[in-house]
């Protein structure tokens, strides 16, 4: 019954061409899956000119629309979505949120069914500047799921820009928040240098909210200079919330004498807020 009802819906869909708005509606109403509600949103914003409110209301309601198990023809329907082209008009609405949730949702959905083709689209872009910009939405959407994958997609051939905008650093602490162990396992299994130098400074500041010891060794394998103290520090900051006086013996052996005096006082202030709160309760 459930199949025919689906069925039903989908068919009157295919009716609602002419008149693309109410389509996406009917789906949703048939519990037709995601990407059958995403191919007629792909309608609306190719047809309608009002199509911003409608398109992001509905993409924004795919999260909560039951998936159903497509039969043969919504099989066909999902992978008949033209991303490209339902991107680029979604490109030329006017800015604001209900744009950016469409190009995200839009995005997200063509990564999950074809990857390859999503990086080879992103890759072929001519703009530097749109390239990161999508390639960040694309990779921090993939993140909240699956953040080993995110960053793979990040180094993919042709999207790897020199200046990421920080986006490797922002992977790698989510990857650590979920899996540190593996995540870190993967930073050390890169080549020496500043680049797993900035990413094994983030890895070591998650790392230090559950094992600041731990931490404090990948940050002093770090090469001398700001990044390495920026990391101590932070590192060090952890370490204190949770034991001051074994921080305050790491800091004692610092080979600076001003990290050292930094350190110090950092470890005092934490301490002396700790006291604070403990009078107030």
């Amino acid at each position: 019954m459930k199949n025919l009802f689906r069925l039903i819906c989908y068919d009157i869909c295919k009716q609602l061409f002419s008149r693309p708005a109410f389509a996406p509606m009917v789906a949703l109403a048939g519990g037709l899956g995601a990407a059958t509600v995403i191919a007629f949103v792909q309608m609306d914003v190719l047809n309608a000119r009002d199509a911003s409110g409608r398109a992001a209301a509905v993409v924004s309601r795919i999260a909560e629309t039951p998936r159903a198990v497509p039969d043969e023809q919504l099989n066909h329907q999902a992978q008949s979505v033209n991303y490209p082209r339902a991107l680029a008009r979604a490109f030329a609405l006017d800015k604001g949120s209900e744009r950016e949730d469409l190009l995200r949702d839009l995005l997200s959905s063509w990564a999950e069914r074809n990857e390859a083709a999503l990086v080879s689209w992103i890759a072929a872009l001519k703009d530097p500047a749109v390239r990161r910009s999508i390639c960040s939405t694309v990779c921090l959407a993939v993140a909240e799921k699956n953040p080993s994958k995110a960053i793979a997609l990040a180094l993919a051939p042709g999207l790897d820009e020199h200046d990421d905008g920080g986006l490797l650093e922002y992977l790698t602490m989510q990857w650590c928040e979920k899996e540190v162990a593996t995540a870190l396992e993967w930073v050390l299994e890169q080549a020496p240098g500043e680049w797993r130098d900035r990413l094994l400074a983030r890895a070591s500041f998650v790392l230090s909210k559950s094992d600041p010891a731990a931490a404090a060794q990948l940050v002093s394998g770090l090469e001398p200079g700001n990044l390495q103290k920026e990391a101590v520090m932070a590192v060090l900051h952890q370490w204190a919330l949770k034991d001051s006086k074994a921080a305050l013996q790491w800091a004692a052996a610092f080979p600076e004498p001003t990290l050292r005096e930094r350190a110090f006082a950092e470890i005092s202030n934490i301490r002396n807020l700790s006291a604070a709160r403990d009078v107030e309760s």
